[in-house]
């Protein structure tokens, strides 16, 4: 027989009575068997739910940096794309003559805070509250 050592648990008596009555409806010799059923199931059980919960927070951490990733490839090539784009205008437009640069300047101003708006109508509610901010801002 194994080596075990000594453990007391004092129950009120209402609860001892019930446990007695438990044990011996599940058909054990006592309530120390009972007891010794009760516990080791936990303990069983308590690993395994462990192990499920590192399973469901590792899987999760998975799926967040694949997410990620995926993320980070569509803001290279958006930076990619918007590189391109200014480089390409910068080289095909002239600079204005400085004599009409504040004009220029001005209407620009107006043409952008047109576009800004127009990119707010095309958005989603969550991009658009986040633009809407943006133009707020400036």
């Amino acid at each position: 027989m194994a080596n075990r050592q000594r453990f007391e648990l004092r129950l009120p008596d209402d609860q001892m009575t019930v446990m007695k009555r438990t044990a011996q409806a599940r058909g054990f010799r006592s309530a120390n068997a009972y007891l010794q059923a009760v516990v080791t199931r936990d303990l069983r059980d308590s690993t395994s739910e462990q192990a499920d919960r590192e399973a469901f927070v590792a899987a999760s951490l998975d799926r967040l940096s694949k997410e990620i990733r995926t993320l980070h490839t569509a803001q290279q090539s958006l930076f990619a794309v918007v590189d391109s784009l200014a480089r390409l205008f910068l080289t095909c437009i002239p600079e204005p003559p400085p004599e009409e640069l504040d004009q220029a300047k001005r209407r620009a101003r107006l043409r952008y805070d047109r576009f800004l708006l127009s990119v707010a109508q095309n958005m989603t509610a969550d991009s658009r509250a986040t633009l809407t901010e943006l133009i707020d801002r400036g």
